[in-house]
């Protein structure tokens, strides 16, 4: 149906994954199971689940070395998800940064907290410049 549908479900199977490592993404996505999903919906997330299973450390390792005064362990679970699955887009993916921020602070808005959007949009902003890699 569209990236953005693709994209929350993705965000979604990330937040389960956070909570419970040992289940597999494609059983996650079983549960989730979203008839608005189209076959290119279903190959952008199965190709970003890969990609985020295989550069997870070095996803959490950006994020935290963008925290300022901030422990990773302290992100809420829902914005950790949306985290992970931007900074993805924007260090492995190649998304369009305008696209993989505006897109993440809309499910912050959406899922989070009142103020999540605003450190979301601060933490990716700051992953976007490139001022910590590893």
């Amino acid at each position: 149906m569209s990236r953005i549908c693709a994209r929350e479900t993705l965000m979604k199977l990330v937040f389960s994954f956070n909570f419970n490592p040992e289940v597999e993404f494609e059983e996650i996505l079983a549960l989730l199971d979203n008839p608005e999903l189209d076959a290119n919906d279903r190959e952008y997330i199965n190709k970003n689940l890969e990609g985020i299973k295989t550069n997870y450390s070095k996803i959490l390792k950006i994020i935290e070395g963008n925290l300022k005064n901030f422990k990773l362990e302290r992100i809420a679970k829902t914005d950790l998800a949306i985290l992970i699955v931007a900074t993805y887009e924007l260090k492995y993916n190649n998304e369009n940064e305008k696209v993989a921020i505006n897109e993440a602070v809309d499910l912050a808005k959406k899922y989070s907290g009142e103020n999540s959007y605003k450190f979301v949009n601060g933490i990716l902003r700051e992953i976007n410049k490139g001022t910590y890699e590893l």
